[in-house]
């Protein structure tokens, strides 16, 4: 239905009946619940995988030290508590004693300090370094080699788990709820070694196991009936629905064959609007909507002046308000509101007059060297989404409009983008959404030892700001001086940012216990279906 107009559309959406499947597929006597995705994974091994995506996945199978709630907030996870030292160096967790492993051992302090110990490990070749990178000796270990065994982690017995950082991280459980901190199953990790993350090989300790896992089609999750939450589950089991196409989705939708979806088609939401009230739901996300300079190669090395401009040539408001109009809104800052009380801040042109930012955008972009007699024409790799579409066709119209850019659009697999912006073998600028309740990690995108997922940024001022953030004890102080850093990224424009993406999902009334919430992490271990 891509290209049809709005008239087409309508009628078309009025043509499809609304069907309800007549026996849902049961497991252990419980309907399954079928769910949409979105585009298909990298891995299932947590300690490789770079997306977001994939965190739907592993919330099912694993649970760290903390956990997700169903409204997004950490609860007490694999440890019932925990307690700090005064210099907030020292954390130490104390296990519940009921947490077992989906084969029915039981899950020990050694499984975390195995599991950290093998995301450090250079040879794992971990996907999101940062995100460990609190926990003492982390970096040294992946960087310079030093030995794994002198990470900050250490099991003072079977349920408990003393942990020691290179830095006070007032904000350290949300990081160990990610699956990154995560245990693992030494035994079966060692038998599978890097192909133990499959369906018969994969023992987790989440809510679900993997029964199923078919490559761009879908995972099939039962019930891990030694969770130590298993009695209050109420589905036998999750499927999850690999869908890029995202009039796909919502046509499996109608049909009855997903009680979610993952997103609603930017050209169908005033339908839904008008048709499918009682199931959408439009909430804000913690994210920021990114397009990525290459840094590490011309015209966009060492060119701030350059990202600058074509920042300011976007008219953000227009792109939420007539454009995509789901309740996204405009973002200016790298890091998203709502993260740990922070509040980022925006930078000086972002509340001027069109007609005065235009015509700044229009001097910076001069100073970069471009102008009437020096076209710029670059690239905008995007992975294929019909709302990432019409992101990027707004934003290339607005750059010819008032800086005469011609940008050729070029879409992709998500995870052949995924692997493009890593490898920095992109020409010109890249899509790609960063969404993570870790407020810290959007900068630290941009630390220069960010070399994985970054975009190539090296500034002095940014490292010793990002370092001064590490070093904060207090909540208060660590939101103050990431603000600060935050004003020094915004200067640079390293990364562009473009809006807060709205979650657009159409959920069945039938499914019962969804929360909105700014993380869009929804754990089947809280749905029912009545």
């Amino acid at each position: 239905m891509r290209g049809i107009t709005r008239r087409g559309v309508l009628a078309a959406g009025a043509a499809l009946p609304f069907l309800t499947p007549s026996s849902p597929v049961l497991a252990q006597g419980k309907p399954v619940v079928d769910i949409g995705l979105g585009p298909d994974v990298d891995t299932l091994d947590p300690h490789k995988s770079t997306t977001i995506v994939a965190g739907q996945l592993f919330i099912e199978l694993w649970e760290g030290l903390t956990s997700f709630a169903a409204d997004g907030a950490i609860v007490p996870g694999v440890a019932e508590r925990w307690d700090t030292s005064a210099d907030g160096l020292t954390w130490t967790f104390y296990l519940r004693g009921d947490a077992k492993w989906s084969d029915g051992s039981a899950v020990t302090a050694a499984d975390f300090v195995f599991a950290w110990r093998r995301a450090v490990t250079p040879t794992t070749l971990l996907g999101l370094p940062e995100w460990i990178a609190p926990i003492k000796n982390a970096l040294p270990i992946l960087q310079n080699g030093k030995d794994p065994a002198s990470l900050g982690v250490e099991a003072v017995n079977d349920r408990t788990l003393k942990v020691t950082l290179e830095h006070p991280k007032p904000d350290l459980t949300v990081y160990t709820a990610y699956w990154i901190l995560s245990p693992l199953h030494r035994a079966s990790v060692t038998q599978h070694g890097d192909g133990f993350a499959q369906p018969g090989k994969l023992i987790g300790n989440g809510p679900f196991m993997l029964t199923g896992a078919m490559p761009q089609s879908h995972y099939t999750l039962a019930v891990n009936p030694h969770y130590h939450g298993a009695k209050s589950i109420a589905v036998g089991g999750a499927k999850y629905h690999v869908t890029e196409d995202l009039q796909t989705e919502l046509k499996r939708f109608r049909a009855g064959e997903l009680l979610a979806t993952k997103e609603v088609p930017p050209t169908q939401l005033d339908w839904a609007r008008a048709n499918l009230a009682d199931s959408l739901r439009l909430a804000y996300r913690a994210s920021t909507f990114f397009l990525i300079p290459n840094l590490t190669k011309a015209p966009w090395k060492d060119n701030p002046d350059l990202c600058v401009a074509l920042s300011m040539a976007i008219d953000r408001k227009v792109i939420v308000e007539k454009i995509t109009k789901g309740g996204e809104l405009p973002a200016y800052a790298m890091t998203p509101e709502g993260l740990v009380g922070y509040t980022p801040p925006k930078p000086d042109w972002a509340d001027l007059p069109p007609a005065e930012r235009i015509a700044k955008a229009k001097a910076l972009f001069a100073k970069a060297g471009y102008g009437p007699d020096k076209p710029l024409s670059l690239e905008l790799l995007y992975n294929t989404n019909e709302l990432n579409r019409q992101v990027a066709v707004a934003v290339a119209a607005m750059w010819q409009q008032t800086l005469g850019v011609k940008t050729t659009l070029s879409n992709q697999e998500f995870k052949i983008v995924v692997s493009r912006m890593k490898e920095h073998t992109y020409p010109d600028i890249v899509r790609i959404t960063w969404a993570v309740g870790l407020v810290t990690e959007y900068l630290n995108l941009l630390r220069s030892r960010a070399n994985t997922v970054g975009p190539g940024y090296i500034n002095p001022a940014l490292d010793r700001a990002m370092e001064d953030v590490d070093q904060a004890l207090t909540l208060d102080d660590f939101r103050a001086k990431l603000a600060v850093a935050e004003k020094i990224a915004m200067a640079d424009m390293p990364m562009i940012p473009v809006m807060r993406q709205a979650s657009r999902r159409l959920v069945s009334p039938k499914l019962k216990g969804w929360i909105d919430n700014p993380l869009d992490l929804h754990s089947a271990r809280y749905l029912s279906v009545g």
